[in-house]
């Protein structure tokens, strides 16, 4: 390996470094004005007013104050009751006719808890998880403050509110296979509803024993005039507001998320993300100026998986983290890759290692051919020597001549550099499937990782890693010949130097990746090793004259 190879290689590795620090996070907006509080606050009104459009109101909830409204709601079903239940294999909702909300999701095949034994909570706030407050002329009525009544069968509930054998409003959920939840939110007669506001502020759990640069995951993204806008756990903590035309909004953290999909007629025009706690919270506003609301919602409630995400055909996968827009389509080809090989064997420590050696397979042509250059360019330095001494007083001579010997003994002036270059968009492909999806989480491979998509906790293969990158290099380095010249001698001393220093620097960078991104490169590298030890041994030469 010459000296700009070693250059490239530790130029390549620095941008990546800096790369998943800095460029691959979610660019700051423009710092907007804090949201001062994000439900919407109405000032009490005298009671002559309120008396006045009462009177002059038509319709029996239009003007009303919510508390002429609680002496309707309460009636017989109308009893706090916060553990009515929708499950299916997967998921697990418990919802409270207080206001018609869900007070805790549960995804009963996700574990979580010290032995990991406990069902995910999804929720880590319990509240009035997907409430209305509808906004009605000069008030607004938030239905959390209300215990609505209800029926139940075995995979929907609806709450309502009833006068005169009439109901007025209703939601009702149904729980679909999967994590799929439907929402149908009904509501007549009580006047002109200017818009309501739909509550999704619970925020979304998160492993916090797990990867300690969690808080880059939690964000928000949302679909808004199809472009994808993304808000961070820190600018949400400032208060962030989107406008436009919504067609999905996701909260989500390294491996959960929570998934709100209006139907086409439902006007959800504005966004307010607001965080506290590392919890992120949306309000979504939607506009109506109708007398009558029949609208219709679908919701995600699960893991950050890419099948079940892309099932909704609507570009829904596009809020996962797959890295810069130039290796998304790579990163989705590794993710189904490693989801077939761990279906043939159900080890995703395993399914990596034979993923580097197909990866090796169909690079090989390239790597091999970069190898090789290397050494024939180590080969021909003395007649390279030969060829700048005989025209010293034309240097362009010179290097047409030195051209003219890579041609003849062909070698690339790139040596081993090009092929590591066209690798690397499968590295950083490989770095945000390993880090952020499901299938990794907690993935067991052997004895002290338990967890491929977090970092080695005792830096064993990171160190591995770097004794494996040492002996490549001194296996590429050219020896000292007694014709070398002290310039020669002089690049062979640094290379020396960067073969000790490099593979150091490099278990301080793989230190703070995931173990599988680690494992990958370390089974690459062996495999590596051994195709040069056969170059050198000339193994590879034999078998290319023999066929």
């Amino acid at each position: 390996m010459n000296k700009r190879t070693l250059l490239a290689l530790l130029l390549i590795f620095i941008v990546f470094y800096l790369s998943s620090k800095f460029l691959w996070k979610t660019p700051p907006k423009q710092p907007e004005q804090a949201i001062q509080t994000a439900r919407k606050e109405i000032k009490p009104e005298s009671r002559e007013t309120k008396e006045k459009v009462s009177e002059t109101q038509e319709y029996p909830f239009g003007g009303r104050s919510e508390e002429n409204l609680s002496e309707v709601s309460l009636g017989k079903g109308a009893e706090l009751n916060e553990n009515i239940v929708l499950e299916n294999d997967v998921v697990k909702i418990i919802f409270t006719n207080k206001g018609g909300n869900i007070k805790q999701i549960y995804l009963q095949k996700i574990m979580m808890g010290k032995d990991n034994k406990m069902p995910v909570k999804l929720l880590p706030s319990e509240k009035d998880f997907l409430n209305i407050t509808l906004n009605i002329d000069s008030e607004s009525i938030n239905l959390s403050n209300y215990n609505l009544e209800y029926s139940q069968s075995d995979w929907e509930v609806e709450f309502f509110i009833e006068q005169d054998s009439k109901k007025i409003l209703k939601k009702k959920f149904t729980l679909e296979n999967n994590y799929n939840l439907t929402m149908n939110l009904f509501v007549e007669d009580f006047g002109l509803i200017e818009s309501y506001d739909l509550e999704i502020d619970a925020g979304v759990y998160y492993d916090q024993k797990g990867d300690k640069r969690f808080k880059n995951y939690i964000k928000a993204v949302s679909q808004i005039n199809n472009n994808i806008e993304k808000v961070s756990l820190k600018n949400a903590e400032k208060g962030e507001k989107l406008f436009g035309n919504v067609s999905w909004t996701v909260l989500k953290s390294k491996y959960f998320m929570l998934v709100t999909i209006p139907h086409s007629r439902v006007k959800l025009r504005e966004l307010s993300i607001f965080a506290s706690n590392n919890e992120i919270k949306e309000i979504a506003k939607v506009e109506v100026s109708r007398l009558k609301i029949e609208h219709d919602y679908d919701f995600y409630f699960g893991p950050v998986d890419y099948d079940n995400l892309r099932a909704f055909n609507i570009g829904l996968e596009n809020s996962m983290d797959f890295g810069m827009k130039i290796i998304r389509p790579i990163s989705k080809l590794i993710l189904q890759l490693l989801k077939f090989l761990y279906k043939i064997i159900p080890n995703y420590g395993i399914a990596i290692i034979i993923m580097s050696i197909i990866i090796k397979i169909l690079f090989y042509p390239l790597t091999h051919k970069g190898m090789r250059s290397t050494h024939k360019m180590q080969e021909i330095q003395p007649l390279i020597k030969e060829t700048q001494k005989r025209y010293k007083n034309n240097p362009q001579k010179a290097q047409k001549e030195i051209m003219a010997l890579y041609k003849e003994h062909g070698v690339s002036p790139l040596g081993g550099c090009l092929p590591l270059l066209l690798q690397m968009p499968v590295f950083f492909a490989l770095y945000p499937v390993l880090q952020s999806t499901i299938a990794l989480r907690h993935a067991n491979f052997i004895l002290w990782i338990k967890d491929l998509s977090v970092p080695d906790p005792y830096y064993i293969l990171p160190i591995i890693m770097g004794i494996s990158m040492f002996l490549q290099q001194k296996l590429m380095s050219p020896k000292p010949t007694p014709n070398m010249d002290e310039k020669q001698l002089a690049q062979i001393k640094t290379q020396k130097m960067m073969m000790y220093g490099m593979p150091i620097f490099l278990v301080f960078i793989f230190k703070s990746l995931p173990a599988g991104l680690v494992l990958y490169w370390l089974s690459y590298n062996i495999l590596s090793i051994g195709e040069q030890i056969l170059i050198r041994k000339g193994g590879i030469r034999k078998a290319e004259s023999g066929m």
